[in-house]
């Protein structure tokens, strides 16, 4: 019984994570210049004492993740 209640919540968490990952991908889509895709890179790392704007794209690169957003 617990094997099946942790299977559909496994399927449910990994789809939610593919949602996630989509929507970050969309919203640097409609980003219209570095400035704009600084900002939301950034967003919140005021408050943790980071001041690398490109910091959580940085951490995406090191821990390879599959969604990639290029810029042109």
């Amino acid at each position: 019984m617990c094997d099946t209640h942790l299977l559909c919540w496994q399927n449910e968490y990994l789809g939610l994570v593919e949602q996630c990952m989509n929507f970050a991908c969309e919203l640097m889509d409609l980003c219209r210049g570095t400035q704009e895709v600084e900002a939301v890179l950034s967003e919140g790392c005021e408050k943790s004492g980071s001041r690398d704007p490109l910091a959580r794209l940085k951490m995406a690169v090191e821990y390879e993740e599959k969604k990639v957003v290029c810029i042109v």
